[in-house]
C-alpha cells in the first residue's frame, strides 16, 4: 500500500490549492454550496494529477532509474510493477472524471482537457523546449479555471496573467535546477536544448512579470490588496534565492515545504489577504 501512496505523490497535491483561488478572491467562501463544490473540485484534481504522475513515471522509468533522486520512485526502483501502476492510474482517472462531470459540465470538460494535455506532455511535448514549460503553466491555469467552474465565479484577466507568469516562473526555475544539478544525458532529453544563461534570463523575466501582473490585479481588485504587493515581492525574491542555491533542484513543492521562512511568508500573505479582502471594508 505504501508504494501506491508514494507513486500518487500526495506532496504534490499542494499545487492543487490553485483550485481555491477563484472562490477565495470572490469573497464567497462563506457560501456552503460553493465551498463544497470547490472542495470536490480540489479532490478531483488531486486524483487526476496523481493519475498523470503515475503515467509519467511509467513513461520515464528508465530515465528515472539513472536519476540521483528519482531512482527511488516505486516504478523506477521496481517496487511497484508497471501493470499494477497502470491499473491504479486508470482507477484514479475514472473516479476523477466521474466526480468532475457530476459537479458540473465545465469542470468535467476542464478535467478531460487537463488529462489530454498531460498525456501529450508525458509522451511528446516534454521533449520540446519552451513548449514543455508552457504545458506546465497551462496545468496551473486549468486548476484555477476548474475552481472557477466549480464555484461558478469568473477569472479576471489580470489574475489569469498573474497565474500564467508565476507558473512559467516556477517551471523555468525547475528546468534550471535540473540542468545545473544533474547530467542532461542521464535525465530529461529536453535539458540538452536549454542553456543556463537563457534559463536565468527567462526566470528573472517571469519573476518580474509575476509581480507586475499581480500589482495590476491588486490595484484593480481594491480592498487595500495593493498592500500585499511587498509580500509578493518578498516571496518571489526568497524563492529566487532558494532556487539559486547550489543544492537546489528547483522543484517548487520541495522548495516551499523545506524553507521555513518562505512557508511563513506564504502564511503571512494568506492571513493578510484574508483580512484585507473580508474585513478591509471596515478599516
Amino acid at each position: 500500500m505504501k508504494y501506491y501512496i508514494k507513486v500518487a505523490r500526495p506532496r504534490n497535491w499542494l499545487k492543487n490549492v490553485f483550485v481555491f483561488v477563484p472562490l477565495f478572491f470572490s469573497m464567497e467562501v462563506s457560501k456552503a454550496g460553493k465551498l463544497i463544490a470547490t472542495l470536490l473540485a480540489f479532490i478531483t484534481f488531486c486524483l487526476i494529477s496523481s493519475a498523470v504522475y503515475i503515467c509519467n513515471d511509467i513513461a520515464d522509468r528508465k530515465a528515472d532509474a539513472a536519476h540521483p533522486i528519482k531512482k527511488s520512485r516505486p516504478i523506477a526502483s521496481g517496487s511497484l510493477s508497471v501493470k499494477n501502476a497502470a491499473l491504479f492510474a486508470g482507477i484514479l482517472t475514472v473516479f476523477s472524471l466521474v466526480m468532475g462531470f457530476l459537479i458540473n459540465l465545465w469542470l468535467g470538460v476542464i478535467t478531460v482537457f487537463y488529462l489530454i494535455l498531460n498525456l501529450a506532455y508525458t509522451w511528446k511535448l516534454k521533449h520540446l523546449p519552451i513548449i514543455d514549460c508552457f504545458c506546465i503553466a497551462t496545468g496551473f491555469v486549468l486548476r484555477v479555471y476548474a475552481g472557477g467552474a466549480a464555484c461558478q465565479e469568473p477569472v479576471s484577466d489580470w489574475l489569469f496573467l498573474t497565474v500564467v507568469s508565476m507558473a512559467l516562473f516556477m517551471a523555468f526555475g525547475k528546468r534550471r535546477g535540473e540542468l545545473l544539478k544533474v547530467s542532461p544525458l542521464a535525465t530529461r532529453q529536453v535539458l540538452r536544448q536549454y542553456d543556463p544563461q537563457f534559463l536565468d534570463g527567462i526566470v528573472f523575466a517571469c519573476a518580474g512579470l509575476s509581480v507586475t501582473f499581480y500589482s495590476l490585479w491588486a490595484l484593480n481588485r481594491g480592498c487595500y490588496m495593493i498592500y500585499t504587493v511587498p509580500l509578493i515581492i518578498f516571496i518571489v525574491a526568497k524563492y529566487l534565492q532558494l532556487i539559486h542555491m547550489p543544492d537546489s533542484h528547483g522543484d517548487p513543492t520541495t522548495v516551499i515545504l523545506q524553507d521555513k521562512v518562505l512557508l511563513c511568508a506564504c502564511g503571512v500573505y494568506g492571513i493578510t489577504a484574508t483580512l484585507l479582502l473580508y474585513f478591509g471594508s471596515g478599516l
